[in-house]
């Protein structure tokens, strides 16, 4: 008889079965922390890649988390092109002050988390590259727990508007840096100016195109419908495409579309129902998988550094906020909510560490323990920050205050 048809003994799991039964566990952990402790549901979904991940028990390794990168990328696409159409940019001409107070933050933040890994030890290239990358706010925090909260309000709105701002300076920034290190560690000072200035004016002009794309896909399909659901994934998964063979990065070309997309047409944009149902599993997704792609060796490298900066960047964004939130229309009492809600760290921190860790290996394994483990503690005290601070003023839609 020929054995090579029947299964072996006992049966070995494939990583499509991996996979369902760690999105299952996510989800169910998830579900657990709100109900039980009244928590956002994505501390679950970390928590969940963090216990199946090689910091614990080891079920994913780090091999399965790089042929998983694609289902990041797609989260992210679709969260960062959803947070751009949030942003309308006539906001600034009408509240200048709102451009400035992001800026200050974001400068407050940068120096602050630099100075710390300066006296820490850190080189100033590592500390720099931390530092640009700590700017930024997660948008897949902010998104989701804002979204179970059915949050709404001028605090809300804000938090959108300085989340993608802060997204796109830590692109910005972490890019130039590329720059500079082409220069530091292969001495090609030539592509040490033309690099950046390739990866950040092609990423817009994708973006760009992007929006144009999704204006006419709109205008031919009902958005409310199954088949203009596929087609707008469709349209993602090509620029994702298009953004590889280009070799540009995948986080600013979207968010820059949603903004344009914003700006050419200011009225509401209705999602539709199966678009929210797909990008909620790619939502739980990209949490279980950022959980998992802390290490044990690197949690020790990384954790001490990671827990002063996730204190000196807190105090640094509350400062930032703070010091320009009176001369742009907020109480201190909306100013302390919007400060602790800019507290996430996520996804596009994961991205940009390890696609520097693929150009530049020797400085990615001494970036990547910092930034993975600020990610890890991030995710879950972030997550809480956002949702004290839309209750703290009140703009949840589901009665808390």
């Amino acid at each position: 008889m020929d054995v090579s048809i029947w299964p072996g003994w006992p049966p070995q799991p494939n990583e499509f079965m991996q996979l369902a039964a760690a999105l299952l566990l996510a989800a169910l952990a998830g579900e657990g922390v709100a109900r039980l402790g009244g928590l956002p549901r994505v501390i679950g979904y970390s928590l969940a890649g963090l216990l199946l991940g090689p910091a614990a028990i080891g079920w994913f390794g780090i091999e399965d988390l790089q042929r998983f990168r694609i289902v990041v990328d797609l989260a992210l696409a679709l969260l960062l092109f959803e947070l751009g159409v949030r942003v309308d940019v006539r906001w600034f001409r009408a509240n200048p002050w709102l451009l400035a107070s992001s800026v200050i933050e974001s400068s407050i933040a940068f120096v602050a988390v630099f100075v710390a890994m300066l006296v820490m030890g850190y080189t100033p290239g590592l500390s720099a590259t931390v530092a640009a990358i700590a700017i930024g706010t997660s948008p897949a925090v902010v998104m989701r727990v804002a979204g179970e909260l059915r949050a709404a309000g001028q605090v809300t709105q804000r938090l959108f508007v300085l989340c993608a701002l802060n997204v796109a300076y830590s692109v910005v920034l972490s890019k130039l840096i590329v720059g500079a290190l082409h220069g530091t560690f292969r001495g090609d000072w030539m592509a040490a100016v033309i690099h950046p200035l390739y990866l950040i004016v092609g990423s817009i002009a994708v973006g760009a195109l992007l929006a144009h794309a999704f204006r006419a896909v709109r205008g031919a399909f009902d958005l409310a419908d199954e088949q203009g659901v596929v087609v707008l994934f469709g349209l993602l998964l090509s620029t994702m495409a298009i953004l590889e063979m280009l070799r540009l990065p995948g986080v600013l070309a979207p968010l820059v579309a949603g903004a344009v997309v914003k700006y050419m047409d200011p009225r509401p944009l209705l999602w539709p129902r199966h678009f929210g149902t797909a990008g909620g599993v790619l939502v739980i997704a990209l949490f279980m998988l950022t959980g998992m792609s802390l290490t044990l060796p690197q949690l020790l490298a990384g954790g001490l550094t990671a827990l002063v900066l996730v204190v000196v960047r807190f105090g640094a964004k509350l400062a930032g906020v703070f010091a320009a939130g009176e001369r742009s229309g907020l109480s201190r009492r909306q100013a302390l909510a919007l400060g602790v809600a800019l507290t996430p760290l996520s996804g596009v921190a994961f991205v940009l560490a390890d696609d520097i860790r693929g150009m530049f290996p020797g400085f990615g394994a001494q970036l990547v323990p910092i930034v993975f483990s600020l990610v890890a503690i991030l995710e879950l005290v972030g997550a809480v920050g956002v949702q004290w601070g839309l209750r703290h003023v009140g703009e949840t839609g589901v009665g808390e205050k």
